[in-house]
């Protein structure tokens, strides 16, 4: 499909904030990477600000579907749930990199933009997490322990790679956009799972990973 002249000036815009930053990148640095003409930024956005604010709103939206979507479905067991909903986030930030990036790197940011998407999303995607984790508490397969630590710590876990992958790729050689990363990376993750969380459980030494389709089997 034709990609849309709005289209285009997303993309130019994401990978342009991405590498320059905002402050960096001006609405003709925009225009001209997009190949359009510099009033279309205005016309569809509004400006610069505008079009910064909607893709920070529409990768958010996206992140929270995501998880709503997993929130939905029915699993055996909080533990299936909490896999996929992992994976399924890792691989919607692999897909969506450049603006997983920008939108975690200002998000440590103290804006009132921040606090409002913090408001809007961010609280959404504790308070899902919260409910998961304090339902598999209260249905006896997770360990009772302080739900606040527990939801930072998986939190981190999923955006840690998307919010800094050149330390990855620097210090450990490892490119969080290719397919490989995702499967190793939920071994670890489902390790971790089994032994912090998981009452009955215990640490798989095994090589191999259940992927999510087959999770709830």
């Amino acid at each position: 499909m034709k990609e849309t002249k709005k289209e285009k000036i997303i993309d130019a815009a994401v990978r342009l904030f991405q590498t320059q930053g905002y402050d960096g990148t001006s609405v003709r640095d925009i225009a001209s990477k997009a190949n359009v003409n510099v009033a279309l930024v205005s016309y569809h956005f509004g400006g610069k600000k505008g079009l910064y604010e909607e893709l920070m709103t529409q990768f958010l939206e996206g992140y929270l579907k995501v998880i709503k979507g997993e929130v939905d479905k029915t699993f055996g067991s909080c533990r299936d749930q909490l896999l996929s909903l992992i994976h399924s986030l890792l691989e919607y930030q692999s897909t969506n990199h450049f603006v997983a990036r920008m939108v975690h790197r200002e998000m440590t940011m103290d804006s009132v933009l921040v606090r409002e998407l913090m408001s809007t999303y961010l609280r959404k995607e504790k308070h899902d997490l919260e409910g998961l984790i304090r339902t598999g508490m209260r249905r006896g397969e997770f360990r009772k322990q302080a739900i606040d630590f527990v939801v930072i710590h998986i939190r981190t876990m999923i955006i840690m790679p998307y919010q800094s992958p050149h330390y990855l790729s620097e210090l450990y050689q490892i490119t969080t956009t290719e397919p490989y990363f995702i499967d190793r990376y939920m071994k670890h993750i489902r390790q971790w799972v089994d032994l912090c969380l998981c009452k009955h459980m215990e640490l798989s030494t095994s090589t191999s990973y259940l992927l999510p389709r087959s999770i709830s089997q």
